[in-house]
């Protein structure tokens, strides 16, 4: 890696731990995670866009394409779905034969939403995850209805500039596009429970022929809805709209005094993103400390960008921190994310060969998901060498 010189604003320490969330699970064990690319997207490919559609013809598509902003599950990249005045978004998978709804319904069913509020001016309303299918011999398109849910969370509705993560059950709403022969009580634009249709949709030759991520025309034709959407969880395969590759970390450290007892290192955690990268939004590090003994926070005294740290005791004997810029900032693609730090050892010199072994630095790039902080996977690692 080429030397960086860029420096960042002054770092808040963490006094306490910060909240790192533990996603729900895109899926059941059995679950198969499938990536899907800018290059799946298209005519002829996996995933069809709006207009790529015949039966579409006359519809005017809005923004439909695979997108940097990074999702709260895997932090590699998103569905981005906008509409302008008249518009509608969509992209749709469909399957290679039918699947009974009910045998849908029997595995999770689920996605997760973002709405840019800064970009829309349609409230309360998010995209949809939707099943086209057949239901007594007739086609219909059905829609979970994030306004009327409670997401993983526990927060109802939609919730703007948050990523959510909603997960059908059998009393989860759905509208249908079209009425169901035969159900009086399910005409066109009904909101019913996916148990209902489950009930309804057993005719032979009835089943669900793909996915949809949509947003619909809006009911104000002068308004806007901008969204992302992913891990759209769909009969035991979760679709991961992702870019790559994904940011990489980069930790520097070196005694003070070369050629003498290391009694203090000096060091320089950097993360890179990549031009074709993920965007993460509100970063910070988690800065984890080990050797082979135990640690305790009187061993180090530790400082980012000139600042005391706050050292909490982890698991497995580690010491660890948090640290995230102020003001807060983003690390875009082909962008650069820099800590400096320095480590003194309080009870006399260090020595790699010495009680305990080497010190352990480990960097892990955290960001804004389901909830401030999270952790995103992306780690660099070295050790002291005294």
């Amino acid at each position: 890696m080429s030397r960086v010189t860029a420096s960042i604003t002054a770092v808040v320490l963490a006094a306490a731990p910060a909240l790192f969330f533990s996603a729900p699970a895109p899926a059941s064990a059995a679950v198969t995670v499938q990536q899907v690319r800018a290059s799946d997207l298209g005519p002829g490919r996996p995933w069809i866009r709006l207009e790529d559609d015949p039966s579409n013809v006359g519809k005017t598509p809005g923004i439909e394409r695979v997108a940097p902003f990074a999702d709260p599950v895997r932090f590699n990249g998103s569905l981005h779905l906008a509409v302008g005045p008249g518009e509608q978004s969509q992209a749709a998978h469909y399957f290679s034969q039918k699947i009974p709804l009910g045998t849908i319904a029997a595995t999770r069913l689920s996605y997760d939403s973002f709405v840019d509020s800064a970009k829309s001016t349609a409230t309360g309303t998010a995209a949809n995850l939707q099943l086209p299918m057949t239901c007594q011999g007739a086609f219909t398109t059905i829609s979970f209805q994030p306004q009327l849910a409670t997401d993983s969370q526990g927060r109802s509705g939609v919730v703007p500039d948050t990523w959510q993560n909603f997960v059908s059950s059998g009393s989860s709403l759905w509208r249908t596009s079209r009425a169901v022969p035969t159900v009086p009580s399910l005409p066109a634009g009904a909101d019913a429970p996916l148990s209902a249709y489950v009930a309804a949709c057993t005719a032979p030759g009835d089943g669900v022929l793909g996915v949809i991520g949509n947003v619909g025309r809006l009911g104000d034709p002068t308004a806007t809805l901008d969204t992302y959407v992913d891990n759209l969880t769909v009969h035991g395969v979760v679709y991961d709209f992702a870019v790559q590759p994904l940011a990489q970390g980069h930790i520097g450290l070196a005694n003070t005094t070369p050629g003498r007892p290391c009694r203090s290192a000096n060091g320089t955690i950097v993360f890179t993103d990549p031009t074709t990268g993920p965007f993460y939004r509100s970063v910070g590090t988690r800065l984890v400390f080990s050797q082979g003994r135990r640690l305790r926070p009187g061993d180090l005294t530790v400082t980012a960008n000139g600042r005391p740290v706050t050292l909490t005791p982890g698991p497995d004997n580690t010491l660890t921190a948090v640290l995230a810029p102020a003001p807060a900032r983003d690390l875009a693609p082909g962008g650069t994310y820099l800590t400096p730090f320095t480590v003194s050892f309080a009870h006399g010199v260090y020595s790699e060969g010495g009680q305990g072994g080497a010190l352990i630095v480990t960097a892990e790039l955290l960001a804004r998901g389901y909830v401030p902080l999270q952790e995103t996977g992306v780690l660099a690692r070295t050790r002291l060498r005294g």
